[in-house]
C-alpha cells in the first residue's frame, strides 16, 4: 500500500451505490362509502292539486224533448287530508270541470260541474302508481259564456271522480304526476234529470 496516497472510502474503483427511488406501486385502495340515496319520508300530511283538459257531455230532457251539450273542458282539483302510511291517503277534495262550449241549456251559456267529496287514494310503492276515487256531492252551474256569471244551478246530486296515474318524487316529500281521469254526475233541476259524463288528462302536484 502506498502511504503517500489519500485513502478514499469507498475506493474510487468501487462501483457507485445505486439510488433507490420511491416505490412505483399504487397506493392501497381507499374504501369510499356510496352516497346514501335520499328516501321518501312519510309525514302524515297529504296534499294534492291537479289541473288538465278533457271532454264533458251533459244530457237531459226538457218539455218532452232531449238535449245535449258536449265539447272540450278544463278541470282542476284540490285535496287536503291525512296519509296514515305510504300506501293510503284520505282527504277532503274540491273539484270542478268547466265546459268550453255551449251547454244546450240556453243561449250563450256553458256548464260547470262542481264537486266536494271524500278522496280515497291507494299507492303502489315503490313505483308510485296510484288510483283515486272521490265520492262527491255535485251540482251543475249554468254560467254566462262571456263573463262566467252564474245564472242558475241544479240541485245537489251524486258524483264520482276517478283517476289512475303515476308520480315522480322531486323531493323526499313532494312529487309531480300525470293521470287519466273519468267523472260522472247525476243531478235534478226542477222536473228534469241532468247526466254528466267526461274524462281527461291531468297533471298533478302531491305532498305526502
Amino acid at each position: 500500500m502506498d502511504l503517500t496516497r489519500p485513502v478514499v472510502d469507498p475506493p474510487l474503483s468501487a462501483p457507485p451505490t445505486p439510488v433507490v427511488g420511491p416505490s412505483a406501486a399504487p397506493p392501497p385502495p381507499v374504501d369510499v362509502a356510496a352516497p346514501a340515496t335520499e328516501e321518501h319520508r312519510h309525514s302524515g300530511l297529504f296534499f294534492h292539486a291537479d289541473l288538465g283538459g278533457g271532454y264533458l257531455r251533459t244530457t237531459g230532457s226538457r218539455g218532452g224533448s232531449t238535449f245535449a251539450g258536449q265539447g272540450g273542458a278544463f278541470g282542476l282539483g284540490l285535496a287536503i287530508g291525512w296519509a296514515p302510511n305510504d300506501e293510503w291517503a284520505l282527504a277532503l277534495e274540491g273539484w270542478g270541470w268547466k265546459s268550453l262550449s255551449a251547454s244546450g241549456l240556453g243561449p250563450y251559456t256553458s256548464v260547470e260541474l262542481q264537486g266536494l267529496g271524500l278522496n280515497i287514494t291507494r299507492y303502489i310503492v315503490p313505483v308510485d302508481l296510484f288510483a283515486t276515487v272521490v265520492v262527491s256531492g255535485t251540482r251543475l252551474a249554468i254560467t254566462d259564456a262571456s263573463d262566467n256569471v252564474e245564472e242558475a244551478h241544479s240541485d245537489i246530486g251524486f258524483g264520482l271522480r276517478m283517476r289512475l296515474g303515476k308520480e315522480w318524487h322531486v323531493t323526499p316529500w313532494l312529487g309531480l304526476g300525470v293521470a287519466a281521469e273519468f267523472f260522472l254526475s247525476v243531478n235534478r233541476d226542477g222536473g228534469q234529470t241532468l247526466r254528466t259524463l267526461g274524462g281527461g288528462l291531468l297533471f298533478s302536484c302531491t305532498g305526502r
